[in-house]
């Protein structure tokens, strides 16, 4: 800022005679400042004045400021309309003059001291509210930054083209709509309205020093054409900008989410400064071309999560309100890594959260996705493959998919496998309703988390009108009958589907109102050459009893046998099918291949027709009948509601052929034998010393007595 160097020639009217003109008449210096007052016709003016003081400029003053136009306001600023005595004057005193309007305005003022507002005050216009009127008083800071009290992103937003009101309150509120010198003040506390009708307290003490709303003020009553300028050290920092999370969303350069919000009629959750929301904020090459409000609902989770109070395997309400899960809030799983890395399903977190207020604010890697279609979710699990096949082999596909609110029990693969020939028998055809049955039993009628499941023992009715029960073991969940103590775990949980959540379990759980025989898994195992069998020796009726395993098998084993003799030999077709029917219960140790022993069991032929089973050296079970040859490897085992069931073997077993005594036809013969000795050894005796006898009495031999 250029200064001028002017020299000022104080001049007071002393006699009504002797008049302002007159006495700048009198001295050469001061003819330039004649000649302007004649031209721009002020000398009428100051010759009628009375009184008066006149800061007179004398030539010297006029060249060094030659490129200034001397208007008529610029020679009045000048003048003051009283007599001052030079004794009078002080240090920072001020003067009204005569001018109608100063050389440099407000408006024009600002920039000399500090660029950075007058550019804040172009940015509204605010600048010409100062050029337009007079009478202002304006603090102005003398920060080179004024916004840099605000954060980074509450500056981006005052400096946008969306928050010109808001930036400018923060500049007119200092700003009063009246000239306050300084000068004028002594000691006390005097409170003004800013033009914006907030309140502006300036407070004086009697060492000189100042400050407004507790600001201190550097230096003061800087004069203006239109006001006057105090400056500032600091900036004000308004109450009446309040800032919200659709502000905030246009300071993180985020505004296609207000859009969204706006064009959904979803305002209140960017506008609301009550209720605590968590607002998820993708970017925006990333939002999907057409979008719905639940889409954008799942996108606000319900309160304030700050990044400490996530943990991994959460899940969060969200403000979607899904019908699929009877009105229900879906939820967003949250996943973190080493306490740092913060994912919202697949989204990654961008950067540390904003908190404004009752709003937090996650940038993440790419949008939300809601909960896929249930069937949509579990295919993508090879490990669950065999449960979809059988849900299109039941046909309840449908109704699983279209029920509102559910839990769904998945069985792995090896779930499966581990019912043996079952998981065979329910995939038959004859079996469609037990398998309906059994899937619906795995659906509960309420959608149950983890966390719903993991504190205390619940039953919940299932799609198949009966009864589940969860229950806790350790740090494991089970699910299961209710008077099953075991159940099966909870692998995985929490796979969430736009109907409800999925849990993947270990094991098949089949309802008491599922009665299967052992003819159901003969028939579902097609052993069909087996069921005529026993169909012939009339025992049907016998393999149904409880505590019966049969052992069954395979088509391939009869083709190794001849079925015709077999069939033409009722009492030896009886001996056979007898000897495939064991009186006992199920054994589960057949279904573990580290249990090494070995068990004689008897056969519905006879206490005395027993089976040998144990395992090879390759862990590996086989049966072999006592006494005999004949063995046979088991293949598979399927145990039935009676806590009986089939084991399927490669093999006809063949049994001991039975002669005296229920003994084999080899003791039988050497019994037969050892008894003609024993019969022919006994007569021979009996011969020889009943032939003595008759011999002596032949001869006359009398006892002596």
């Amino acid at each position: 800022m250029k200064k001028r160097a002017v020299l000022l020639i104080f001049i007071q009217v002393v006699a009504a005679y002797n008049t302002i003109i007159d006495v700048l008449s009198k001295e050469e210096r001061f003819s330039t400042l004649i000649s302007h007052l004649q031209r721009q016709q002020l000398v009428p003016k100051l010759n009628r004045l009375t009184t008066g003081t006149l800061f007179a400029p004398d030539n010297d003053a006029f060249k060094k400021n030659k490129d200034t136009e001397i208007t008529a306001q610029v020679l009045l600023y000048h003048l003051l309309d009283k007599n001052i005595p030079t004794d009078d004057f002080y240090h920072g005193q001020l003067k009204e003059t005569m001018v109608l309007e100063p050389p440099k305005l407000l408006g024009d003022s600002i920039d000399k001291i500090n660029p950075a507002i007058d550019v804040l005050m172009k940015t509204v216009e605010i600048d010409q509210l100062l050029r337009e009127k007079s009478g202002f008083t304006v603090f102005v800071s003398a920060k080179k930054e004024p916004l840099s009290s605000y954060s980074q992103i509450e500056s981006n937003y005052l400096t946008s083209t969306y928050g010109t009101s808001d930036l400018a309150v923060f500049l007119k509120y200092t700003i009063i709509d009246k000239i306050i010198y300084l000068d004028e003040f002594t000691s006390g506390k005097t409170t003004y309205k800013s033009i914006t009708g907030d309140s502006l307290t300036i407070t004086c003490t009697k060492k000189g020093e100042a400050t407004v709303n507790n600001l201190a003020i550097t230096a003061s009553d800087i004069l203006a054409g239109n006001g006057v300028i105090h400056q500032i050290d600091e900036v004000f920092m308004p109450d009446s900008i309040s800032f919200t999370a659709r502000k905030y969303l246009i300071g993180m350069n985020a505004t296609h989410m207000n859009d969204l919000f706006d064009n959904h009629s979803l305002s209140h959750y960017i506008d609301d400064t009550k209720t605590n929301y968590t607002l998820i904020v993708p970017p925006s090459d990333t939002i999907p071309p057409e979008t719905a409000d639940p889409w954008l609902k799942y996108h606000v989770i319900q309160g304030l999560w700050p990044q400490d109070t996530l943990f991994d395997k959460e899940l969060l309400l969200t403000e979607f309100n899904s019908p699929e899960l009877g009105n229900s809030y879906q939820r967003i799983p949250i996943h973190t890594e080493n306490d740092k890395s913060i994912s919202f399903d697949r989204a990654r977190t961008l950067g540390d959260p904003i908190n404004i207020k009752n709003v937090m604010i996650y940038k993440v890697s790419e949008p939300l996705s809601l909960p896929e279609d249930l069937l949509e979710k579990i295919v993508s699990d090879l490990d669950l493959s065999t449960f979809i096949a059988t849900l299109y082999v039941s046909q309840v596909v449908d109704e699983i998919k279209n029920a509102t609110g559910i839990t769904l029990f998945v069985p792995t693969n090896d779930a499966f496998k581990e019912l043996g020939l079952l998981a065979q028998y329910l995939v038959h055809s004859s079996a469609k309703p037990h398998l309906q049955s059994v899937l619906k039993y795995h659906a509960a009628t309420e959608v149950l988390y983890y966390q719903d499941l993991k504190d205390k023992v619940r039953e919940v009715t299932t799609l198949a009108n009966t009864t589940l029960r969860i229950s806790q073991t350790g740090t494991s969940v089970l699910v299961g009958k209710p008077e099953d103590e075991t159940g099966a775990e909870i692998l995985k949980s929490n796979m969430l589907v736009s109907n409800g959540v999925v849990h993947k379990i270990s094991k098949v759980q089949v309802p008491d109102t599922v009665h299967i025989t052992n003819q159901d898994l003969l028939v579902g195992i097609e052993c069909s050459t087996l069921i005529s069998l026993l169909e012939k020796a009339n025992m049907s009726d016998a393999v149904n009893r409880k505590d019966v395993v049969v052992l069954a098998p395979t088509q391939k084993a009869f083709a190794h046998v001849d079925l015709q003799q077999i069939l033409a030999d009722p009492y030896q077709l009886e001996r056979i099918v007898k000897m495939h029917i064991l009186p006992v219960s199920w054994q589960d140790d057949w279904a573990d291949s580290d249990i090494k022993k070995t068990t004689e069991y008897s056969t519905l032929l006879s206490d005395a027709d027993k089976l040998t089973i144990k395992q090879s050296r390759k862990g590996e079970w086989y049966i072999k009948v006592k006494g005999s040859d004949s063995e046979a490897n088991m293949l598979g085992l399927g145990k039935t509601s009676s806590n009986g069931g089939v084991v399927t073997i490669d093999a006809v077993l063949i049994p001991v052929r039975r002669g005296i005594f229920g003994l084999p036809w080899i003791w039988s013969i050497v019994l037969i034998l050892t008894m003609i000795v024993v019969t022919s050894g006994l007569l021979s005796v009996c011969g020889f010393f009943g032939y003595k006898v008759y011999s002596r009495r032949r001869l006359g031999y009398r006892p002596v007595s």
